[in-house]
């Protein structure tokens, strides 16, 4: 490693003031030669990004990485993982344009993360090949070989830098085990131990890549216990760990080994500068490792360089979101009729409320899977889902024309939360519990109409069991019944026995005695599945009849019928005294005649119903126990009126 005298002075400049550094590691690596030679590398770590890379205000985003990365000489890029699942810059494409981004930006290496195996396999090993970069397993095999790449050298200031990739052992448990096809996951700290004396004598420093996290609950090896079964001598290899997983702020030193991890979505930086120096003994480094926060990153020191690289990846970036934005559109099916969640008036989100048809397509959705899981893994449970109504942000599709197209788009609009779809092992007792959460009625007058003191997100809408509730009931003891779809009925203090419940990772975290058993995929991409499933049974059409029995009221003060009353238009104008043929929930055609203002009355059963006219373009939904579409009615709102 021969230097010329100038780039020994730079190094050694360096090299001092370096050294006035505080929380830091000191090691030996194997490099031998000029005594005075002395230089630093700057490692910038990401993890956990989840698809969000564009800087919004709290998320750093590619683009700055980009600048900081060419404005730092002999630096590089490192992710620990989760980069390719998450928010649908990341789901559209099962993680194919993060990784185009990634390259963009100059990654130079990254860990697989658990959720890098969420679309399978396959779709990993396609990403792993489209990426400039590699992507780092040391630990997990397929049918006992190496399924990724171990470990990579790379050289920087003529100092090289051996980096292992290490992945969660929970991972086998946290995916979909129908997805792993082989895939196992081995001890962490044998293989860590295995590969570090691989590069032991082709290396000057060795960095750890772990996506393993600081939450011993979770995980079976924290990277805090990865370091600490290390002896002195594997120790002294090593310069830092790059962390991930748990979604902490981790910037500490354990054993004298930096650990850096940044959090989750991109809302900050990790840095860790290692400085080398040569003497007759051979190579020494120091380490030190920071999270830059979003300010700091965003008012880091930007070259020419870093400018042009940052209008480069932004270029890259926005190419992407044109391209997405036609994926977005993509027809997966055509509707017959339209699946009811979220804001149907400006002022009520009805799956907060009460059961909608969305409500328990998805969760149907859910439990299809999970059944899939449970026959997978040989487990002999009742099988439920649940949904929170907050979970549900629109309806399918969003403009509720007949015979519209589902897109990709509409599905995403409705599960933008970047939720993935968990299977729990939980006790009656909390099922019961989680349910009262979502209640926040006072009672319900003689319309039926329910009054509510708040709409809950936490509303459960669900498949495999009904529960019944007493609006007026006192809070935390209004549900009366919970049955499983089979007839058993569940008691209230029942926690020994179990039932095998899928919902997504946001409402998972209310059941606190649950035991997570895996995962079965991002939630928008569960229902895209199903969705193509379902209408792949009906020639391309999704047809789905909600029954609205899954969700009952005790002592139901609603009369047996109510009057609906709804104006009919051409353009802006009402269609006065014209014959309609009026359709409930897909029945057979009513006769009726608009009135001089336009409006048609007419009676239906109680509870939710969709409303169609022939020859016009839009349903219209109701519901006497919410007030959609007679209480809670905006006047001219297109959900209000049948239009042409």
């Amino acid at each position: 490693m021969k230097r010329t005298i100038a780039s020994i002075l730079s190094a050694a400049l360096a090299f001092i003031a370096a050294f006035g550094l505080a929380a830091c590691a000191d090691g030996a690596g194997q490099g031998a030669s000029s005594p005075r030679d002395s230089a630093a590398v700057t490692i910038f770590t990401t993890n956990d990004t989840h698809g969000s890379l564009v800087n919004d205000g709290e998320v750093i985003g590619l683009v700055q990485t980009a600048k900081i990365k060419a404005s730092t000489p002999d630096s590089i890029l490192v992710d620990a993982g989760d980069a390719t699942q998450g928010a649908s810059f990341a789901s559209i494409s099962r993680g194919a344009d993060v990784i185009t981004a990634m390259n963009a930006a100059g990654y130079d290496l990254m860990a697989a993360g658990n959720h890098e195996f969420d679309y399978g396999a396959d779709v990993l090993l396609q990403n792993a090949q489209n990426a400039d970069f590699p992507i780092l397993a040391a630990n997990v095999k397929k049918d006992g070989s190496a399924f990724l790449q171990s470990s990579v050298v790379i050289e920087r200031a003529d100092y090289k830098i051996g980096f292992i990739g290490l992945t969660t052992v929970s991972t086998a448990t946290s995916t979909n085990p129908t997805l792993l096809g082989g895939i196992t996951f081995e001890d962490e700290i044998a293989a860590a131990k295995a590969e570090m004396a691989n590069l032991k004598d082709k290396t000057d420093a060795i960095v750890l890549v772990c996506h393993m996290g600081d939450n011993a609950s979770a995980v079976s090896c924290t990277s805090e216990m990865l370091i600490e079964s290390f002896s002195a001598e594997e120790r002294g290899n090593v310069a830092a760990i790059i962390d991930g997983h748990s979604h902490t702020v981790e910037e500490t030193s354990v054993e004298g080994v930096p650990v850096i991890q940044t959090g989750v979505n991109f809302k900050n930086l990790g840095k860790i500068t290692i400085n080398f120096k040569e003497s007759d003994n051979g190579v020494s480094f120091k380490a030190q490792g920071d999270v830059l926060s979003y300010d700091e990153a965003m008012n880091y020191p930007v070259t020419a360089a870093g400018t042009s690289k940052g209008e480069e990846v932004s270029a890259v970036m926005g190419a992407i979101s044109e391209r997405q934005a036609e994926v977005l559109n993509e027809e997966l099916c055509k509707l017959k009729a339209p699946l009811w969640g979220g804001y149907i008036c400006y002022d009520y989100v009805e799956s907060r409320a009460v059961e909608t048809s969305y409500g328990d397509f998805v969760t149907d959705a859910f439990k299809y899977y999970a059944v899939q899981f449970a026959a997978n893994e040989s487990l002999n449970l009742p099988v439920i889902a649940v949904e929170n109504g907050g979970g549900i942000s629109q309806s399918l599709p969003t403009w509720h024309y007949n015979g519209s197209k589902v897109t990709r788009g509409d599905v995403l609009s409705a599960f933008n939360h970047g939720n993935m779809v968990e299977v729990l092992k939980v006790s009656p007792a909390e099922l019961f519990a989680v349910i009262e959460k979502g209640l926040a009625t006072t009672g319900q007058d003689e319309t039926g109409l329910l009054q509510i003191e708040r709409v809950s997100g936490s509303f459960v809408q669900c498949s495999g069991f009904s529960y019944t509730y007493d609006p007026a009931g006192v809070a935390g003891s209004r549900v009366t019944e919970v049955k499983l779809d089979n007839g058993t009925v569940l008691s209230r203090e029942d926690a020994e026995n179990k039932l095998l419940l899928a919902t997504n990772s946001y409402v998972s975290s209310s059941f606190t005695k649950g035991e997570k058993l895996g995962e079965l995929g991002g939630e928008d991409i569960i229902i895209e599945d199903y969705i193509l499933f379902v209408s792949g049974q009906n020639n391309g059409v999704l047809e789905y009849d909600c029954a609205y029995n899954r969700i009952k009221i005790a002592n139901d003060k609603s009369p047996e019928n109510y009057e609906v009353k709804l104006q009919v238009k051409e353009g802006e104008s009402p269609a006065a005294n014209r014959s309609v043929s009026l359709i409930v929930d897909g029945g057979e055609a009513t006769q009726l005649t608009t009135d001089a203002e336009g409006y048609i009355t007419f009676t239906v059963q109680k509870g939710a119903h969709t409303l169609f006219l022939e020859g016009y373009s839009n349903y219209v939904y109701v519901n006497n126990y919410s007030g959609t579409g007679t209480v809670h009615t905006t006047e001219g709102y297109y959900q209000f009126c049948f239009t042409k």
